[in-house]
């Protein structure tokens, strides 16, 4: 018997089996999914070796992402949509309250203050209501930097951003290379138009051409569309002219 449940009711089957097996047979809980939980329950008449290959099979379909992990209203508020550890189904910055999420996120951060998602989502909101407000946003990127520093990809990347804005352009490789490395498609896009544009042309940086390419091929796996597929395009050309210089 497999049933999905939020907040301990089952979603499929009638109540009374489910609590059957429940309380008859092993019950285990795979994974917990948003909010959710997958949880299989092995009984006799289901067929062991049918049983077990079900489990496998799920254990394998679901998503090894950060949606396992426990949703916060900070994760409601700010989530980025294209942050691949996001908990949470992400919010467009023109959507941002930042008001609102600022404060879950403080909130958030009280109980689980060392959480670079968190860090990262508080930055986030500090920053957009900065630039709302035309108002200074050290406290966001003291928390950006921190998330960047734990290793949170999407920080590493948007820290990599707000340096450049700021005019600390040779401080900015290191952080989208690492973003780039581990996967982000908007790290692996931006830190080959960084490196062709010129713009890191005085910081003595040594670029790896080889890599650029495989961050190139990284990427075209996971573009859509015309104008994303015309700028991998674009900056494989530019490569080409950089290697040939």
């Amino acid at each position: 018997t497999i049933s999905v449940t939020s907040a301990g009711a089952p979603k499929r089957a009638s109540l009374t089996s489910w609590l059957r097996c429940w309380l008859s047979h092993p019950l285990f809980v795979l994974r917990k999914i948003r909010v959710f939980e997958v949880r299989v329950c092995l009984a006799p008449d289901s067929g062991l070796l049918s049983s077990i290959g079900l489990i496998l099979l799920i254990a394998l379909l679901l998503p090894l992402t950060g949606w396992s992990q426990p949703i916060t209203s900070c994760d409601w508020e700010a989530a980025h949509p294209s942050d691949p550890h996001r908990v949470g189904p992400g919010v467009s910055s023109s959507d941002v309250n930042t008001e609102r999420a600022i404060a879950a996120c403080r909130q958030a951060l009280l109980t689980n203050a060392e959480s670079p998602r968190l860090q990262y989502q508080l930055a986030r909101a500090i920053v957009y209501d900065a630039e709302r407000h035309n108002t200074a946003n050290e406290e966001g990127m003291w928390y950006l930097e921190q998330s960047a520093r734990a290793g949170y990809t999407q920080a590493m990347f948007v820290y990599g951003l707000m340096l450049t804005s700021e005019g600390r352009v040779c401080e900015a490789p290191s952080w989208m290379r690492q973003a780039a490395m581990a996967g982000l498609k908007a790290a692996r896009i931006g830190y080959v138009e960084g490196a062709t544009s010129g713009r890191w042309s005085s910081c003595g940086i040594a670029l790896d051409l080889q890599r650029m390419v495989a961050f190139l091929d990284g990427a075209e796996e996971q573009i859509s569309g015309y104008y994303e597929t015309l700028l991998v395009a674009t900056l494989r050309s530019a490569l080409q002219r950089l290697n040939h210089e």
